[in-house]
């Protein structure tokens, strides 16, 4: 395989932000001209659309929990076509046994050779005493330094104790991260934040040795042992089959790989408005709503009767839906605020989805699922991550959909609509992207189904 520079970094404490560090750094190397692509070691969607905004790209995702290494490899490939330089970021924070914890930088680091670059954030230090090395640190990266005497202490102290160098160090820039701080959720920064976060970090930055890391490492090779997954073709149809993928301010959470298999199996994809546009695109065969921040555009999307309307005869024609996270929280009944301010949605699903503005981290979780639909039929095992910000509870009487105590709402079907709290990469469920392509059987309306009233 030919070389293809590429680089991991991650935090190594457990209390530690590496964003700061993170977007200096993707900064220096934009400003150089290198196009870089990011990677995220766990399939879900970081608060913040920084990695777009910076490098013109969507972040791609790889998953040693969800994905074998031959998916994983595939995905960095077709990522890199348009790219100088692959960032796989995560933390090589030492996981914690028992409950799922996710996806693995250090096991991306063995399955695609990736020299491992660590941030150490040096105000979570204590007098001398240091973090646990991670393993097979090829170089450090300094945060939150207060000056120059500081930094060349750390830096001896490193080089004496875990014989790594210290390649660069960024400032503790307090304005900069109280900035970083109060971005809302789902907002893309403004170019003036990342830029002077760069400006910092280039001063203090050996950019040379930085490069030295990756110099010379072909990829690994694909063996077929590695993943026993077959290769399938979209089944023979009369037309391509059609998905509207609702796409504006307020939607937009999809994993690049899964539209890009969607459209090389033979689907034509066609954007939509939730906010804006009055229908469905004509022809529509399946329409797949992502994440999103319904919370933000609650009052214009509950304003949009039209489109609310489209979605109904959509599927009172018997055709599919699947949403998930802030699609779910669109499909639903209703939205509840915390201050109590509840929003009439779509109401495909008899659910109300309540808005959590204090999150926690995305859960990794697996689920069962107990009834049969259109993307399979119980019992069917999904795993990938809980969205944080929504809760949902049942609107009127709500058959159970999940085996797991506690997570029985999870994933919400009524007739031909599917929402899940779950992100779901389908370019590591390939099972599942499947269905879309499948010959499906209009079923005959339900007497409860109507296209005016409700669902």
């Amino acid at each position: 395989m030919p070389d293809q520079p590429r680089i991991a970094v991650g935090t190594t404490q457990a209390k530690s932000d590496g964003t700061a560090m993170l977007w200096a750094l993707m900064d220096v190397f934009e400003t150089a001209g290198v196009r870089v692509q990011q990677f995220q070691s766990r399939a879900y969607f970081p608060p913040h659309e920084a990695a777009t905004a910076i490098t013109g790209q969507s972040p791609r995702h790889l998953d040693s929990w969800l994905m074998c290494p031959d998916v994983c490899r595939g995905i960095f490939q077709r990522g890199m076509r348009a790219s100088d330089l692959a960032l796989v970021e995560g933390t090589f924070v030492a996981q914690s046994g028992g409950t799922p914890t996710g996806g693995s930088l250090e096991t991306l680091c063995q399955w695609l050779d990736l020299p491992r670059l660590a941030i150490v954030d040096v105000r979570l230090l204590t007098g001398c005493c240091m973090p646990v090395r991670p393993t097979g640190v090829a170089a450090l990266l300094l945060d939150g330094v207060g000056d120059v005497r500081e930094a060349c202490r750390w830096q001896t102290h490193f080089g004496a104790h875990w014989n790594v160098p210290v390649l660069g160090w960024l400032p503790a820039l307090s304005g900069l991260r109280d900035q970083i701080d109060r971005l809302p959720s789902g907002a893309r920064p403004h170019m003036d934040l990342y830029h002077a976060l760069g400006q910092q970090l280039a001063a203090h930055l050996q950019t040379d040795r930085l490069c030295q890391l990756w110099e010379n490492r072909p990829m690994p090779s694909v063996t077929a042992s590695d993943c026993p997954l077959p290769k399938r073709c979209a089944p023979q149809r009369d037309r391509p089959l059609q998905v509207a993928v609702a796409c504006d301010e307020c939607f937009g959470g999809y994993f690049p790989d899964t539209l890009d298999l969607l459209e090389a199996r033979g689907a034509a994809l066609c954007d939509f408005s939730p906010l804006r546009d009055d229908r469905l695109p004509p022809g529509t065969d399946v329409v797949y709503v992502g994440c999103g921040h319904p919370e933000l555009f609650a009052q214009a999307l509950a304003g949009n009767d039209c489109m609310t309307l489209s979605l109904k005869s959509h599927l009172c024609s018997g055709r599919r839906i699947y949403a998930e996270c802030g699609g779910l929280a669109y499909l639903a009944h209703e939205i509840e605020m915390p201050d109590g301010t509840r929003w009439p949605m779509v109401g495909a699903l008899s659910v109300t989805a309540r808005y959590n503005d204090t999150p926690t981290a995305p859960e990794a979780t697996e689920l069962t699922l107990l009834a049969d639909t259109w993307l399979g039929e119980s019992p069917q095992h999904w795993r990938g991550y809980l969205n944080p910000h929504w809760t949902i509870a049942p609107h009127t009487t709500t058959e159970r959909s999940v085996a797991e105590g506690g997570h029985e709402l999870d994933v919400v079907h009524c007739h031909q609509a599917i929402g899940s709290r779950m992100y779901v990469d389908f370019a590591a469920r390939q099972d599942l992207l499947d269905r879309f392509f499948e010959p499906h059987h209009l079923p005959p309306p339900a007497a409860n189904l109507t296209c005016r009233g409700g669902l």
